[in-house]
């Protein structure tokens, strides 16, 4: 659906009588349906198009995560070649390398990137030893899930290839957080490792310097080690903990239209 007849659509439904209200789902239901039918649509084309489609259809309304470790990179520099007015989002977890906050100052800097931080509320000390969910909870998806408010479209970097739990992701999928729906944009999904090496290197786009020293998914020091040859690429979060996901990604409610 183009932007226009997203538009066409909600202001026909702004403009319905009282006697109409209870239509309004109905209709709602209908747009929900078909932005996601148009996203999904797109599910084959190259990265840097979905992009441009989900900054048309929500301008002024999407968001870009961006971890600075690895495939967000990719992401953060197709949209500083389409409009560097694009609010990217960084977690300060107070637990990052020293390497990822230099390396994320670099990046900014040098495509002049519109980083937007978020901090967690309040510091939990090293609650990483006993309880490392709640830690997460503290220092990332709490901040997430105030950073997300007032946005329409979520673009994040997450590939079917780098964990069992990501095998079964769409390309676009519709997500509830606490107090909205937002559509979730996953351009980089069908991807592989191998793609993400590629494009910085055909780009020459600068990579996160712990990829260099056996790390191949980088959050915070405490909870990420090296990977040995022939381990998944998150086997070096959490390790030894049975914990594959910080929540960033899990927190929200996936809606079945």
């Amino acid at each position: 659906m183009s932007t226009d007849t997203r538009v066409r659509f909600e202001l026909s439904l702004d403009s319905q009588s009282s006697h109409c209200v209870n239509s309004r789902p109905q209709v709602r239901a209908r747009i929900v349906d078909a932005l996601l039918q148009s996203a999904l649509a797109l599910g084959d084309a190259a990265p840097h198009k979905l992009i441009e489609w989900t900054l048309k259809t929500f301008p002024n309304e999407t968001v870009l995560t961006v971890s600075f470790g690895g495939g967000g990179v990719v992401l953060a520099h197709m949209v500083s070649e389409i409009d560097r007015s694009v609010p990217v989002m960084f977690l300060d977890t107070g637990m990052h390398f020293a390497e990822t906050l230099a390396f994320k100052q670099q990046l900014t800097e040098r495509y002049g990137l519109n980083v937007i931080e978020m901090h967690p509320a309040i510091d939990p000390g090293p609650l990483y030893t006993t309880d490392p969910d709640r830690c997460c909870d503290i220092r990332k998806v709490e901040p997430m899930r105030r950073g997300l408010r007032g946005y329409r479209a979520w673009l994040a970097a997450l590939r079917r290839d780098q964990s069992s739990t990501r095998a079964g992701l769409d390309v676009a999928e519709w997500h509830d957080t606490d107090d909205a729906r937002l559509l979730k944009i996953h351009p980089l999904l069908n991807w592989t490792r191998k793609d993400v090496w590629r494009y910085l290197y055909d780009h020459d786009v600068p990579h996160h310097p712990l990829l260099d020293q056996g790390y191949s998914s980088i959050g915070c020091w405490p909870c990420t080690r090296p990977t040995a040859a022939g381990e998944d690429e998150r086997a070096g979060r959490w390790s030894g903990s049975g914990k594959t996901e910080c929540g960033l990604h899990t927190f929200t409610t996936k809606v079945h239209t």
